[in-house]
């Protein structure tokens, strides 16, 4: 059941990422809503990674757990240029330089860089738009970073290192 329950979360950021989109289309005055939507689904990541931990067994759809995210952030994305919080040529050359780098290196911590790229135009953006709100998701990063602290402690400097060692060539 724990399996399930944490491919119907997966599954939930894919639905995410095309509410995402569909807002864009309707302007940045669903702001608001584009945040719920994106809190829901990064709340789903968490809740499936616990769900596929305690269920003893592989999930379905827990080898393509990245490949989801990086959907979800391409929603995101498309989200901030089609509602004109970003400049959309602006975005498509973002968007051809994520993918030509990605195929170039073959490294997820490369992709891992982009991804946390639009994390940062997302925060300018919605601290410029809605500050309150703002402080709300920072308050849930943070707590996240809490109960997540020995992974982090983990992977945060692997990939760091990666990146590193893809700068200086080893």
């Amino acid at each position: 059941m724990l399996a399930l329950a944490a491919d119907l979360f997966t599954l939930a950021r894919i639905v995410a990422a095309s509410i995402l989109i569909w807002l864009g289309f309707r302007g940045p005055e669903t702001l608001p809503v584009a945040v719920g939507v994106l809190w829901g689904a990064w709340t789903t990541d968490q809740l499936d990674g616990w769900a596929a931990r305690r269920a003893n067994r592989p999930t379905r759809l827990g080898a393509h757990e990245f490949p989801v995210d990086v959907v979800l952030y391409a929603g995101e994305f498309a989200y901030l240029a089609l509602a004109g919080f970003v400049p959309k040529i602006g975005a498509l050359a973002f968007a051809v330089a994520a993918i030509a780098a990605g195929l170039i290196y073959r490294r997820k911590s490369v992709v891992i860089l982009f991804l946390r790229m639009i994390d940062l135009a997302a925060a300018v953006i919605l601290f410029t738009y809605l500050p309150r709100l703002g402080l709300l998701i920072i308050a849930w990063v943070l707590l996240m970073m809490v109960l997540y602290r020995k992974r982090l402690a983990e992977r945060v400097p692997r990939w760091l290192g990666e990146l590193a060692r893809l700068v200086v060539g080893r």
